[in-house]
């Protein structure tokens, strides 16, 4: 039987017959999972470092097709004067599909630092053919568009290293065998539940004992395979309530006060907490809405100004980062954080405001001890349009 013929169920048969599946073993790091090719995951960080000694890294990852539009709300938010503590720019990465993407844009955010990952040729729908897709028809989906990317945006295939189903639909073993037969490092399609208390979020593991958590969307995989990273979706945290969202735009703030605080809170959680890596998950569409576009502005403009240990990364810098774990004495000598290598377009004061697409906080420095000393949050629209120049 040829692998482009193999079925689901045949692949979990295979599985089955060679003593995967259910019975897979207990991951124990150090022991028989040793980093940078294995880590178990769970809630204890990679090295054993201490929270103060992690860099509270901060993942923003974006869904669907790259048009003039998203890409203009990008250039605001991720503006070559926004950098990290080491001096480099901050980063995003973005799970590209291809109807009505602009790939010489896809090439710009490359140039800027920005990963560019795989989310599907057609996305199609409905949500059952992403849960029952055969082998050929998800190598169309995931390497195909890769080859697309390559080929269009000039993004070489050995950086596009990250896939993430339509819909956050998994299609069991099939997806997870040929993303690694492909050579891609990671995929980031499952989710994990909320967490009361959301102090101790998890880190991602290595597919070396398969998943080993709940399956919250079937098909989960049953299969081990070696080196593949998940990096799961997780729940954020709205408000004090208990409850979760795993896309930002699910959770549907109606004003820039609610959405500010869903991001501060989950940061004020992880930071204050274990430092585990914090995710925030979204469509584009989503910044669409002034009051959300508004507060995400001025959560990078909070965080860059006061905390030094912050780090607006990637997927891939935040897994380059856990395989080799780094204590924030070193990390300004952190190779795969450094952006050397990176290559801008002239920038340009586009709405005349002279600050060239880079928001101010200067304005905001008489009010902000007053209003992020206060929590919950109490602040108004008002003070935001007033004193904080957003863009």
């Amino acid at each position: 039987m040829y692998i482009a013929d193999r079925t689901q169920a045949q692949i979990t048969m295979q599985l089955f017959h060679f003593g995967c599946g259910v019975k897979l073993g207990t991951c124990y790091q150090d022991g028989n999972c040793r980093l940078p090719s294995c880590f178990c995951g769970g809630k204890s960080a990679p090295g054993n470092l201490e929270p103060s000694e992690i860099p509270q890294m901060i993942m923003f990852s974006f869904d669907d097709a790259v048009t003039g539009e998203i890409y203009e709300m990008y250039e605001k938010l991720f503006s070559r004067g926004r950098l990290n503590p080491n001096g480099c720019p901050i980063t995003m990465t973005t799970f590209v599909s291809h109807n009505f993407t602009d790939y010489k844009l896809v090439r710009s955010l490359f140039r800027k630092g920005h990963e560019i990952a795989v989310h599907s040729v057609t996305h199609r729908t409905p949500t059952t053919f992403w849960k029952q897709a055969s082998y050929n028809q998800l190598q169309y989906e995931i390497v195909e568009q890769r080859s697309i990317i390559a080929e269009n945006a000039g993004v070489p295939v050995r950086n596009i290293t990250g896939w993430r189903s339509p819909f956050l639909q998994p299609s069991g073993d099939i997806q997870f065998t040929l993303l690694q037969e492909n050579g891609f490092e990671y995929d980031s399609t499952l989710t994990i539940a909320t967490e009361k208390g959301f102090s101790a979020k998890r880190w991602p593991n290595t597919m070396d004992f398969g998943w080993q958590l709940d399956c919250n969307v079937l098909p989960c995989p049953f299969g081990k395979y070696p080196g593949m990273w998940e990096v799961p979706v997780q729940m954020l945290e709205v408000g004090d309530s208990g409850n979760g969202c795993l896309y930002a735009d699910s959770c549907r703030p109606t004003t820039m006060e609610e959405a500010f605080q869903l991001f501060w809170v989950n940061f004020h959680n992880h930071y204050t907490g274990s430092r585990s890596p914090l995710f925030f998950t979204m469509h584009p569409s989503w910044l669409r809405e002034e009051h959300n576009m508004k507060a995400l502005n001025y959560f990078f403009l909070t965080i860059l100004h006061y905390y030094h240990d912050v780090y607006f990364v990637t997927y891939q810098q935040h897994l380059a980062w856990m395989k080799n774990p780094t204590p924030l004495s070193d990390i300004l000598r952190f190779a795969p954080w450094k952006c050397d290598h990176l290559r801008y377009e002239p920038e340009t004061d586009k709405d005349g405001n002279g600050h060239n697409g880079v928001s101010s906080i200067s304005n905001c420095f008489p009010y902000l001890f007053l209003v992020l000393s206060t929590f919950p949050l109490f602040y108004t629209k008002i003070f935001f349009d007033k004193y904080c120049l957003l863009y």
